[in-house]
């Protein structure tokens, strides 16, 4: 009896114990900062449930909690810590400040550096787990766009294509401008279409003299430097991504309404503007009567589609790490044929062998297909009749919809017509590897050597059947038009058909040795790295081409069927070769973490310059101070928790030459042109010709820069502000110079000379607006003007009227006769004095003689934006997050001004063609904007500002976090919706004002901007 007792009291008492853990009791808190402080608004959460509260305004809070809870408590700029309950009824938590944004690892030329010690100036993306990476793209640059100061990133033009890219201004007349790409810290040499977005952890941009100082020779226009992800520790993830996204062209260009159109053409004609078009084609004037219209930029677009699929497996131990993946894009351009297709497989694997010795691999593989035949400029939609005939009366396409005119042509017969075949495949394969030493008996030192070798194949076939040249006679009937595209027709070009195939082989390699030695001595911090390194790239080309098919009778073989052509013809075979070597000492100091200095010197020595220029040096210096670890600072180092004053100094190279570019050429054989016949025989020699004339003193295009800036925290880093002010001067460009007429009637040569000035400012600017138990909002804002000015250029003292050059002004200035107006009937005296008449345009008579002559010409405007802004906005609730990222264009004092002939003159170069949407001067109407309708004076050059502001990301995801989640052994799982170039705000017209699209007076439109629309799924396991 009594043993039962006992075991009826151990049940109670272990029953009670249970049910104490369970029971739920009030917890009360108080949570204080560094130094004490009360902290408000922190966070305070039972881990794993959605049962938390904030502190109030003494820092306390009060939340209901059980025995074996896990609190976690944080706050913007501390470390989240983690508080285990057992039972207590009150707790006081101390948070300790977060550096992690000053510990933020930098990543520069062969190496790392802490940011809190870096003295140049950098901006930096994290691609991954951000809403950038599921925005959907072809082309990694594209999280670059309205993030980063300092950089401008073009838009694509059609599918799988590359931006186009400028770090910092046009530094360089004639010379390029694309920055130099590095990838996990070695040179890629590669192109943009062969990095898949999908394995982007994270882009940063290089831009001061000491940040590129480590890329020396190839530095001069900025470093992205790329690192893709890896493994982390922990059981292997595998991470499927996949989304879909519809486009649309975003712009439309205005054009006259069929009924506009009649009337501009019937008063061309010298008709009455409602009177019946008889000027019309036969084809035309059917479809007038019947009132059946073609909208032809509606009918050259579609809504495109791009696929984007990506699997990927990694993991880490305390030894391996690896990252394994593959991606496929299928991509269809808003222009139909406009096709596009990728593969890419990446791997990469490093491994501790031993504590002192580590061995790792990379391996990249793409394949790109931009097969098929396809259209990239629209312009004849622009300019057909609305009244023209895109079909025939069996429904296939019609070459000629008005009448034949080599600008009348269909704007998708190349594409419908089945009479192209197009092979056009890049398949590149990049090896990548490194060896890793740490020195057993000396902290600190190391050795890593990198290798790189990536070897691209390009195959290109193009072949153009008899079919493509078919012709129409003018004036015969739709239903007559057949016959002129039956087989017995169609052969009789066979003549006319060619085609030619190439193959390309790019191959290059990457050597990088590099010592480092790091270590701290008491309040001393010394890095010290030397690196020798050597980089080569070989370009290999073969082709041949065929024409006239008409002995054989087909073409049934299409480029398979060259050496069956009456004319066969093999190109000239090319090679060339590019080796560069370098040299680079850097020393990285830091005293106590206040005062930082860098100091580094780069020798660089290149195959494509001049015999004595082969070597160039470029140093460069940077200072810091970090103001913020001064003791004087502690006062306000609640308020300001950070701030650091930086500057450098240094130079830096642009190779803007080609291979063999400095030295002289001669031909022989025939294409010397010299033909000389010895004795009386049929027998002909051929001499030789030089064509260019060498320089041996060719050399580097230098860039010496200042940079000038300070980064500032503010209330733990709830405001982060980074300013830099930069000045730069580039000299030594490579310039087309004239000479005295020499042998073989040489006039001119390459040689250095110019120099052109650039100055900037750009702002960053982070806020963390708010931060609760279930909301976040950041923002971003960002602010880049740039200025440059050609301060030298042939050493005479003057402009280049014919090329646009104009000493002590900017780049892109565009010169010409100033618009003041439209002549009226009542201006007569500017009637009499230059045999105007009204109507026309009314020039400025700059020079005050009362007439307008070439004297009168000055500067219009520049093509060169003011200033550039990016506005983004992060709003997290729960488990949604709202992305918006709006960009900004501005013009204003003359800047950010483009042509647009066609949106204010009526008549064109091409007669009865359409025209953008506006009217034209005439006596009843008298404009102040528009001339006359059959105006055509050449020296007329309408400027329109093309200042933007775009909404150009939008994104809604959300992320599950359910216990059902958990229960389906998945990680991860997030849904999301995107968008991209949703609208636009801007007075230009034609087109997007980005790319300053408009009907071109060289018979060109462009491709439209892609507005986009995607859907998407993240998967992790």
């Amino acid at each position: 009896m009594k043993k039962e007792r006992y075991l009826m009291w151990l049940f109670f008492l272990v029953l009670g114990a249970v049910t104490m853990k369970a029971q739920q009791y009030q917890l009360k808190g108080v949570v204080h900062d560094e130094v004490g402080e009360a902290v408000i608004g922190a966070t305070v959460i039972v881990e794993g449930t959605t049962n938390g509260t904030s502190t109030d305004v003494d820092g306390q809070f009060t939340l209901n909690v059980k025995n074996g809870d896990n609190l976690i408590v944080s706050y913007v700029g501390y470390i989240t810590q983690t508080i285990k309950i057992n039972g207590q009824k009150e707790i006081t938590v101390n948070l300790k400040p977060d550096d992690q944004l000053l510990d933020e690892v930098v990543v520069v030329g062969y190496g790392a550096v802490q940011r809190k010690n870096f003295t140049g100036s950098v901006s930096t993306v994290k691609v991954s787990d951000s809403p950038l990476s599921i925005m959907p793209t072809s082309n990694a640059m594209d999280a670059l766009r309205g993030t980063v100061t300092g950089i401008t990133v073009g838009q694509q033009t059609g599918a799988g294509q590359s931006p186009s890219m400028l770090v910092r201004g046009q530094k360089s007349v004639n010379g390029g401008s694309s920055p130099l790409l590095v990838v996990d810290g070695v040179i890629f040499q590669g192109a943009l279409r062969d990095i898949d977005p999908s394995v982007i952890e994270s882009m940063s941009v290089l831009k001061d003299a000491t940040s590129l100082a480590a890329y020396g020779s190839q530095a001069a226009n900025g470093v992205i430097m790329i690192t893709t992800k890896k493994g982390t520790e922990g059981k292997p993830l595998v991470s499927l991504s996949t989304s879909w996204a519809w486009s649309e062209a975003a712009a439309k260009p205005d054009l006259l309404s069929p009924a506009d159109y009649i009337r501009k053409n019937n008063i061309l004609s010298g008709l009455d503007e409602n009177a019946d078009p008889t000027w019309m084609s036969k084809f035309e004037y059917e479809n007038y009567k019947k009132g059946q219209t073609t909208d032809w930029f509606d009918y050259s677009t579609r809504t495109g589609l791009m696929q984007n699929y990506a699997l990927s497996i990694s993991g880490a131990t305390s030894k391996v790490n690896y990252f394994l993946s593959g991606s496929y894009t299928n991509q269809k351009g808003v222009i139909k044929g406009d096709d596009y297709e990728r593969f890419v497989m990446n791997s990469r694997i490093t491994g501790d062998v031993t504590d002192w010795l580590q061995i790792g691999g990379q391996m990249m593989y793409s394949h790109n297909n931009y097969s098929g035949a396809s259209v990239y400029d629209l312009y004849q939609t622009t300019r057909l009749s609305p009244y023209g005939q895109p079909t025939r009366v069996n429904g296939e396409v019609n070459k000629y919809p008005v009448n034949e005119g080599g600008y009348r042509l269909n704007p998708l017969w190349s594409v419908l017509s089945n009479t192209i075949d197009d092979h056009d495949i890049y398949n590149t394969t990049t090896l990548k590897g490194h060896i890793l030493l740490k020195c057993p008996w000396l902290r600190g030192l190391t050795f890593r050597m990198n290798g790189s070798f990536s070897l691209e194949n390009i195959e290109r076939d193009y072949f153009t059947h008899e079919g493509y040249y078919v012709r129409e006679m003018s004036g015969v009937a739709i239903e007559d038009a057949e016959s002129y595209y039956t087989d017995a027709a169609v052969s009789g070009y066979l003549a006319s058909a060619n085609g030619y195939t190439s193959r390309t082989k790019n191959k290059s390699y990457v050597w990088d040795n590099i010592l480092n030695y790091n270590g701290q001595f008491g309040e001393h911090f010394v890095d010290v790295t030397a690196v020798y390194t050597r980089d080569s790239y070989e370009y290999f080309y073969k082709g041949y081409s065929g024409s006239d098919f008409s002995a054989l009778g087909n073409t049934n073989l299409g480029y398979n069927g060259l050496n069956l052509a009456a004319t066969q013809k093999i190109s000239n075979p090319g090679y060339t070769k590019h080796t560069d070597v370098g040299y680079l000492g850097r020393l990285n100091y830091n005293y106590d973490q206040r005062y930082h200095l860098s100091v580094s010197v780069r020798r660089d020595g290149s195959s494509v310059f001049g015999a004595k220029k082969k070597w160039g040096t470029f140093p460069a210096v940077g200072l810091a101070w970090t103001v913020s670890n001064e003791k004087f600072w502690e006062p306000v180092a609640e308020y300001v928790n950070n701030l650091k004053i930086k500057a450098s100094w240094g130079k830096n190279g642009n190779q803007s030459l080609s291979p063999y570019q400095t030295l002289s050429k001669i031909t022989l054989g025939q294409q010397g042109g010299l033909p000389y016949a010895f004795g009386n025989t049929d027998n002909v020699s051929w001499g030789q010709r030089i064509t260019a004339m060498g320089n041996q003193l060719l050399g580097w295009e230098t860039t010496q820069s200042w940079n000038f800036g300070f980064e500032a925290g503010a209330f733990n880093n709830r405001v982060v502000l980074e300013l830099d002010a930069y000045k730069s001067k580039t000299t030594d460009q490579i310039f087309w110079r004239s000479i005295p007429v020499m042998i073989n009637g040489l006039t001119g040569m390459y040689a250095t000379m110019g120099r052109v000035d650039n100055w900037g400012i750009e702002v960053n600017l982070n806020t963390i607006n708010i931060e609760s138990k279930d909301l976040t909002w950041t923002s971003n804002l960002n602010f880049y003007l740039n200025r440059n000015k050609l301060k030298e250029l042939y050493g005479d003292g003057k402009d280049d009227i014919s090329n646009g050059l104009f000493l002590n002004k900017s780049l892109g200035a565009i010169y010409g006769y100033k618009n003041i107006g439209i002549v009226q009937e009542t201006d007569t005296e500017y009637i009499e004095a230059n045999g105007a008449q009204p109507g026309d345009v009314m020039f400025a008579d700059t020079d005050g003689d009362g007439k307008i002559t070439s004297e009168d010409r000055t500067i219009l405007g520049y093509s060169k934006e003011n200033f550039r802004m990016g506005f983004g906005n992060t709003v997290t609730w729960k488990g949604f997050t709202l992305y918006a990222m709006f960009t900004g264009v501005f013009g204003g004092r003359g800047y950010g001004m483009a042509s647009n002939l066609y949106a204010y003159r009526t008549l064109s170069d091409v007669n009865m063609d359409n025209n953008l949407n506006h009217g034209w001067w005439t006596p009843e109407n008298k404009s102040d904007k528009y001339p006359r309708i059959n105006y055509t004076d050449g020296r007329y050059n309408p400027l329109q500002n093309y200042s933007f502001v775009r909404l150009a990301d939008l994104s809604l995801a959300y992320t599950f976090s359910q216990p059902w989640v958990k229960k389906m052994h998945i990680n991860n799982i997030k849904v999301f919706l995107s968008a991209k170039n949703l609208f636009t705000i801007s007075s230009w017209d034609g087109g997007d004002p980005e790319i300053r699209q408009t009907i071109g007076s060289g018979y060109s439109y462009g491709y439209p901007l892609a507005r986009t629309y995607s859907v998407g799924l993240n998967l992790t396991f």
